[in-house]
This record gives structure tokens, sequence and C-alpha cells, in this order.
């Protein structure tokens, strides 16, 4: 059974029984819905669906919208409002009832990824003071206005949202016997935001590689955050150096 529905009449008719078509009398058999957008009488316009426009004040909390929460419902959020992980931009949002969160629809997995690699190999990273050469090399960079480069060591995060970094390092030592050190995340030069640290076990060989995988999920509360990675001692006297130049990676990818 299909039906030809004008606005007007998807407007007064409470229940509809089958398949409906706006704007179409030829509905795909397996769509419930279809909306097809074409000039109204005496305009040539084409036209769109308009959600329910609010103004959301963070991404976990309902309300301004009433009722009860239901998952997958959407409405456009109009407002910049909330703090961190919970901040919300104007966008088609969805509510997911399992985790009591508004989710923003908007695609991820390209548009907000970069990946940088290292050049300096002989700067010892483990001296306190430097900091790692992460940023010298742009892989890719998918989003320059989000991600900005301020200098080979230092990366600006130009949104606020829920970041997840993956760092895969190849190092090496340089004094024989000690290589036992771990590597740290600041954030705008504060160590103690992400306290996620390692150490990677003495090899007791010179020039030995050493290499590690890992992976931080980095909130980002305030806008232009930096974000930079330094070495902490742990045996002391401990040299750390890259091995090679474009072998060590960085990639962070903004999750929410």
């Amino acid at each position: 059974m299909k039906k030809y529905l004008t606005i007007a009449c998807s407007a007064i008719a409470p229940f509809f029984w089958g398949q409906v078509g706006i704007g179409t009398s030829s509905v795909n058999p397996n769509i419930i819905l279809q909306v097809e957008s074409i000039p109204y009488s005496g305009s040539t316009s084409n036209g769109g669906i308009l959600f329910p426009r609010i103004a959301l004040t963070a991404a976990n909390i309902f309300a301004p919208v009433t009722g009860t929460p239901v998952t997958g419902l959407m409405v456009y959020n109009t407002s910049t409002s909330g703090t961190g992980i919970n901040a919300v931009t104007p966008g088609l949002y969805f509510w997911d009832n399992t985790k009591s969160l508004w989710y923003r629809m908007a695609q991820k997995d390209a548009d907000d990824t970069a990946l940088f690699s290292n050049q300096d190999i002989n700067t010892d990273l483990n001296d306190g003071v430097n900091y790692a050469d992460l940023f010298a090399n742009i892989r890719f960079n998918n989003d320059t206005a989000l991600y900005e480069k301020v200098n080979n060591t230092t990366l600006k995060i130009n949104e606020v949202g829920y970041y997840k970094v993956i760092l895969n390092l190849d190092l090496t030592n340089r004094d024989g016997t000690n290589d036992n050190f771990g590597i740290k995340i600041l954030v705008n030069d504060t160590p103690n935001i992400v306290t996620d640290q390692f150490y990677i076990p003495g090899r007791g060989t010179e020039n030995a590689s050493v290499g590690k995988s890992v992976v931080y999920y980095i909130p980002i509360n305030t806008a232009g955050s930096t974000l930079r990675f330094q070495a902490y001692e742990i045996d002391p006297g401990t040299e750390v150096y890259f091995k090679n130049s474009n072998t060590s990676t960085v990639s962070i990818q903004r999750l929410r």
C-alpha cells in the first residue's frame, strides 16, 4: 500500500500504515518513509528537512529537550556550550540512552585525524629539558584548523574534546648499561593532566633499540591547548635518543 502525501496532509493525519512518500508517489519498496525535494507550485527552489533546533547546554544533559529520553532522538544543536569532553557545538546530535550522552554526527576517521613523525636523532630526550620532536614531519593532517603545528616539538589543538593519541617510538640508549626511562604527555606544559606513563626495561647494551607502542586518551578542556612529549628519568644518567629519523610517530584523532 502506497500513499502520496503533501506536507499539509502529513501534518493532519496522525497515523499512516505502510509506506509513506513525501514529494513522490513512487516509494522504494525497501523504505518506510521517502522524502523527495521537488519545487512546489510556482517555484524553482528545492528544499530539505529541517530538524528541531535546540540550544543544548552539554553533551551529558538531556534538557532542554523534554520527555523520556529515547536512543536515536535527533536534534540540531544551535549553541556552543559546556566544557571539556561534554562541550557541544552547532550541528546534528543524537541521544544514546546507554551512555546518557548526546553524540554529534560527524565523520571522525578521516576529517579529524593527523599523523606526525620525528626528525632529530642527536638530542638527548631524557635530560629533563628537551621535548621530543615528534611533530617535525607532517605525514598528513586532515584538519589544519584543528591541529596546528607550532614547532617540531609542539602541537596546538584548537577545539575542546576527547582525543585518541597513538605513540610508536623507535628509541635507543647511549650509556651501555641503563635505559630505564618513561614518556610523559604534557598538556599546556602540565604533565599531571595525563598521568599515564611507562618505562622501557633496560637492555644493558649500548645503542640497543628500544621500541614501544602505546595508546592514550586525552581530554582537551581548553581550545588552543598545546601537546608535547618528554622523557622522564628512572635510571640516573640514562641518555635516550630517537634511533632513526622519521620512524617514531604520533597519530591523533578526535573522538568527540
